[in-house]
């Protein structure tokens, strides 16, 4: 059985010969910078170079012979362009870097240890009507963003049998992205203090991704195994919103998105979602959610991933889980992370309807020996 049809065996809810493995095949299933640096020395082999979309993601261009022996992965990833008409400017100011993205978010992170860019500025913290309606938005449609993506999908899946995903394209939904251009505590306030407004700043965002998808889709559509939306809407003890006001008020946009993508392609959609989403997962599965990730099993009420199979591995593939990544992952022993590895294989795995990949991205300093007993671990007891 090659990658891809062990991918789409256990998309079905059906047994392949093993588990599926990624790692990198999304944003949110890759490795950071540091700890994949750490790795390849401690493999004796040579990173790839960062260039600058590394840079600002933290994440690398992950080595092929890497991935395709010492890991087995089973999907890539296919992503769009730079825009034509932004250019990344890391600015050094004071004890920061900073740069400004094509939204008009401005981020920055400390020279002296810092891992990644935090967001500090807003373009609509300041929020009105006016405000809104004059917000310059990224072109969706620039010929820049697509060209080529169409000819890399058809020739990794003409010549390679590679499952292939597309990510998150800009990396959140409706509820999450309007917290990056209005700033995480002014949009929750809004949605109950200014309700017209927040609704009409989610429409908008709605509106943008179902574009930037579709013209996404128009390129990769018949090529593509997987499409990811994100849309965090839960802290890790609970819902970050009343479940009520996430079903009046999110879902529905959530909904039209899915539908607009399913519309398009026979693609199976991920939804990605970190934190304590138990609650949610009904909704998810309505809206025709057909893959959760990443199972974050630290997260109050994904703890138990054998009664997360049970009652809701029939309708969902779970993509994730893999091993406790906030504690058993970089702080256990190898012989922890094995069994930690071994026991969410073996509540997960049976029947199909699951893909083995790290929980959310594995973080800086995690000790490589850890890391390779995870995947390890994954070939010995991923058999069916």
């Amino acid at each position: 059985m090659n990658a891809r049809e062990r991918l789409l065996t256990t998309l079905r809810h059906q047994e392949p010969d093993r588990v599926p493995i990624d790692l990198g095949g999304t944003d949110v299933s890759s490795i950071c910078t540091r700890a994949y640096i750490d790795l390849m020395e401690w493999l004796g082999r040579d990173p790839e170079p960062i260039n600058s979309v590394n840079l600002i993601e933290q994440l690398p261009a992950l080595d092929e012979a890497f991935l395709k022996e010492d890991i087995r992965a089973d999907v890539r990833q296919i992503r769009e362009n730079p825009p034509s008409n932004w250019v990344l400017d890391i600015q050094t100011v004071g004890a920061y870097y900073e740069f400004e993205n094509e939204f008009g978010l401005g981020l920055r992170m400390p020279k002296e240890g810092g891992h990644y860019f935090d967001l500090v500025r807003h373009p609509l913290q300041e929020l009105t009507h006016d405000a809104l309606r004059n917000y310059r938005w990224p072109d969706p449609t620039d010929p820049s963003r697509w060209a080529g993506v169409g000819q890399r999908a058809k020739a990794l899946y003409e010549n390679t049998d590679y499952g292939l995903v597309v990510g998150a394209i800009f990396g959140g939904g409706p509820f999450e992205f309007s917290q990056y251009l209005r700033g995480m505590e002014n949009f929750l306030m809004d949605l109950v203090l200014s309700p017209l407004l927040a609704d009409a700043l989610m429409e908008r965002i709605t509106e943008f991704l179902i574009e930037s998808f579709s013209c996404m889709l128009r390129e990769v559509g018949s090529y593509i195994q997987v499409i990811m939306i994100c849309d965090d809407i839960a802290t890790q003890h609970g819902p970050m919103i009343s479940p009520e006001l996430y079903r009046s008020r999110i879902k529905p946009l959530q909904a039209r998105l899915i539908r607009t993508i399913k519309a398009q392609t026979d693609a199976y959609v991920m939804y990605h979602g970190c934190g304590a989403t138990k609650e949610f997962l009904p909704d998810f599965i309505e809206m025709g959610v057909d893959i959760f990730n990443p199972v974050q099993v630290g997260a109050v009420g994904l703890e138990d991933t054998a009664a997360l199979k049970r009652e809701f591995g029939r309708e969902l593939t779970f993509w994730g889980g893999a091993c406790d990544n906030q504690q058993v992952l970089p702080f256990g022993t190898v012989a922890e992370v094995r069994a930690e590895t071994k026991r969410r294989i073996d509540d997960l795995a049976p029947g199909g309807g699951y893909v083995f990949c790290p929980i959310h991205n594995i973080q800086n300093f995690v000790p490589p020996e850890n890391i390779m007993a995870m995947f390890e671990v994954a070939h010995e007891y991923g058999i069916y």
